[in-house]
């Protein structure tokens, strides 16, 4: 092999090396799939408790160190209505509902991600339907009433999984501290430290 062969030779590997040992590229390969988190307990929703599930799914995009991605929040909030005249216990309300919103991710250094999301894409849905008024006695007169509650209830529970959905995707700019170990993730999101887990690939 002659000389410029060689050399050649030795500047394909050298790229190779190069690419293989880029921290950016191989932060945003390993994050590519769906992580969910451990459940979470939110603050100033509103509600008396409220808690979410988070989920990203990461997609390559045109070039090695960015992609789409794509964040739903499963959020469950509860409330008490206290007692009065027809019902002589607190009544329960709890609902679910999902939060998703849609961005793109690059890979700023080996452990930060750096997202924009697009806010006018934020959607959130609440099944009426399954709002929940749980009881444990009611006159005998209550029952109907609580069903005239449960409309009120699902709006009061959608404005407050809103609110939720709201907080939680504003200034979302950033995921530190990123530390992949097969398929466990921990980062850390506007100062929450989160452990997430991969999803299993679907196969057909």
């Amino acid at each position: 092999m002659n000389k410029f062969a060689i050399a050649l030779c030795s500047m394909a590997w050298g790229a190779v090396m190069l690419t293989s040992c880029n921290p950016k590229e191989r932060l945003a390969e390993e994050v590519q799939g769906c992580w969910t988190g451990n459940p979470e307990t939110l603050q100033d929703t509103g509600a008396m408790t409220a808690s979410l599930v988070r989920v990203f799914q990461f997609t390559k995009g045109t070039t090695p160190t960015e992609g789409t991605v794509t964040m739903t929040a499963v959020i469950t909030v509860e409330n008490t209505m206290q007692s009065n005249d027809s019902i002589i216990t607190p009544l329960q309300i709890s609902a679910s509902g999902t939060a998703t919103i849609t961005g793109v991710y690059q890979a700023k250094d080996d452990d930060e991600l750096i997202v924009r999301l697009d806010n006018t894409s934020l959607s959130v849905s609440v099944d009426p339907d399954g709002v929940q008024l749980n009881y444990d006695v009611l006159t005998g007169d209550s029952a109907p009433m609580a069903d005239r509650l449960k409309p009120g209830a699902a709006v009061l529970a959608t404005q407050q999984i809103n609110r939720a959905a709201q907080h939680l995707f504003s200034n979302f700019t950033e995921i530190e501290d990123i530390h992949i170990n097969g398929d466990v993730m921990h980062c850390e999101v506007k100062d929450v430290d989160l452990v997430m887990t991969r999803s299993p690939q679907a196969t057909d």
